[in-house]
C-alpha cells in the first residue's frame, strides 16, 4: 500500500468518525436536556450553542465523507441514458462544475470563518471555529474532485490509445 493510499484511508476514517461522534454527542445532549427539563433538575443554558455547532460540523464533515466515497445523493438518469462517449464528456463537465462550486465554497467559507468576530453568548466560543467546518469540508471535497478529474481524464486518454 502506498503512502497516499494509507493517507486516504486515514482521512476516510476521520471523515466517518467525526460525524458519528457528533451524532452521538447530539443524542446525549438532547437526551440530557429532555431529562433536565422534565424533572427540572438543571438548566442547560449552553444547550443551543453546542447543538448548533455539533450539527454544523456533522453536516459539513459528513458531506465530505459522502463526497469521498461517491455516496452523496445524485441523479444519474442522464448519465445512464447516454452512450460511452457522451457519458464521459458529461462526467468531465460535472466534475469541472463541481470543482468550480467547491473552490468557491472553500474560498467564501474561509473568508467567513476568518472575518467572523462573534462569539457564542454563553460559552464564549468564537463562531469562526464552527464556520471553519465549511472551508475544511469544501477543501477536502475539492481534493477528491481533483482526484476524480484525474481518473476521468486517464480513462478518456487510455481509451483513445
Amino acid at each position: 500500500m502506498t503512502a497516499l493510499a494509507a493517507l486516504d484511508r486515514a482521512v476516510g476514517a476521520v471523515l466517518r468518525l467525526v460525524p458519528m461522534a457528533c451524532l452521538v454527542a447530539l443524542f446525549a445532549i438532547l437526551f440530557a436536556n429532555v431529562v433536565a427539563r422534565t424533572f427540572q433538575v438543571a438548566s442547560l443554558a449552553w444547550f443551543d450553542e453546542v447543538v448548533q455547532a455539533l450539527f454544523a460540523i456533522m453536516v459539513f464533515v459528513g458531506a465530505a465523507a459522502l463526497w469521498r466515497e461517491h455516496e452523496h445523493f445524485r441523479v444519474d438518469w442522464l448519465e445512464g441514458a447516454l452512450s460511452t462517449g457522451p457519458r464521459r464528456v458529461l462526467r468531465l463537465v460535472t466534475i469541472v462544475l463541481s470543482l468550480t462550486f467547491l473552490a468557491l465554497l472553500a474560498w467564501q467559507g474561509l473568508d467567513l470563518a476568518l472575518r467572523s468576530r462573534a462569539v457564542t453568548p454563553i460559552l464564549g466560543v468564537p463562531s469562526g471555529w464552527v464556520y471553519a467546518a465549511i472551508p475544511l469540508a469544501a477543501a477536502i471535497m475539492t481534493l477528491y474532485s481533483l482526484r476524480d478529474l484525474v481518473v476521468a481524464l486517464r480513462r478518456t486518454t487510455c481509451d483513445r490509445d
